[in-house]
């Protein structure tokens, strides 16, 4: 049976709806996804083992003397800096690429029901810098946050959980990203928490398990294996990211019943729809606003 395009999500959904969505965004596409992920797993695994067995870590002699011991923490600091630089990079180079193509190609399947897979990824590399400011504004935030007292950071963490797919879907700026998130959440704090647990616990025990089964395979076709096998679970939080979007988007978007749009942004062509949300025209026969996402009355 061929599963048909949902064309927008038109009202709030569930927690359990939210889940159930996001398997089922996925499983539409599931080979452009797996494609996706596996190719940047094998290359994270593949250059994390190699920039391990490159810079092994020194190890103390016993009874050693202070020169021995000073010695060994220089090799040791500037042998574990290294391993660190790498596998840094190369995560925060591809992970983020594969993180952001996700969230894109999410985003065209809800709305349009068709994706264009190369587009998605030149996309995402086009927005790299500023997925790479949001992630370390929001990163230093958070930890700040759970430095406090622990409750604040998890608060914050739930309050721009969604700012990612608002920098990507309505092209933001890292800052309006930031804020247009908290109000997406906003009144949301007890369900955003939940659904991310949610899909956290259904992640980590697909990690665990694959851990257990690319264990025995050895240094190198162990990273390998379990760089593909994990490509199975990581597209799942940047769908689940973009169909909460759409469900908040969709709950906020609901004008007051008579009400019309006034000021500047209700003067619009003849024909056309005026997007509720973010004030883009269309044509009068779209159902969602080509821009946004949102639902057009």
């Amino acid at each position: 049976m061929t599963m048909q395009p949902e064309r927008g999500i038109s009202r709030e959904l569930g927690l359990g709806e939210v889940v159930s969505k996001t398997f089922e965004v996925y499983r539409r596409d599931f080979a452009k996804y797996f494609v996706l992920f596996a190719v940047v797993g094998v290359i994270v695994q593949v250059v994390t083992t190699l920039a391990q067995q490159a810079f092994v870590l020194p190890t103390l002699p016993v009874n050693p003397t202070p020169q021995q011991v000073s010695s060994w923490f220089s090799a040791l600091f500037a042998a574990f800096f290294l391993l660190f630089a790498v596998i840094f990079i190369v995560n925060i180079v591809f992970s983020t690429i594969a993180e952001g193509s996700a969230i894109k190609l999410a985003s065209e399947q809800i709305t349009k029901g068709q994706v264009d897979f190369g587009a998605f990824i030149r996309f995402a590399v086009s927005r790299l810098l500023s997925i790479w400011a949001l992630s370390i504004i929001v990163g230093i935030i958070v930890f700040l946050g759970l430095i406090a007292l622990v409750v604040p950071g998890i608060i914050l963490a739930i309050m721009f959980s969604l700012a990612l797919p608002v920098l990507l879907i309505e092209n933001k700026g890292v800052t309006e990203s930031m804020g247009r998130s908290r109000e997406l959440v906003s009144h949301r704090w007890a369900k955003t928490f939940g659904t991310f647990l949610v899909l956290g616990i259904i992640v980590l025990i697909a990690s665990l398990i694959f851990s257990a089964i690319t264990a025995p395979l050895g240094i190198i076709i162990g990273p390998v294996v379990n760089g593909i096998l994990s490509a199975l679970y990581q597209p799942l939080f940047p769908i689940l990211m973009v169909v909460y979007y759409y469900s908040n988007l969709a709950r906020i978007s609901q004008p007051p019943p008579g009400q019309m749009p006034i000021g500047p942004t209700a003067t619009f062509q003849a024909g056309m729809k005026l997007c509720p949300t973010c004030g883009t025209q269309n044509i009068s026969s779209s159902t969602f606003c080509t821009k946004c996402g949102a639902r057009l009355n």
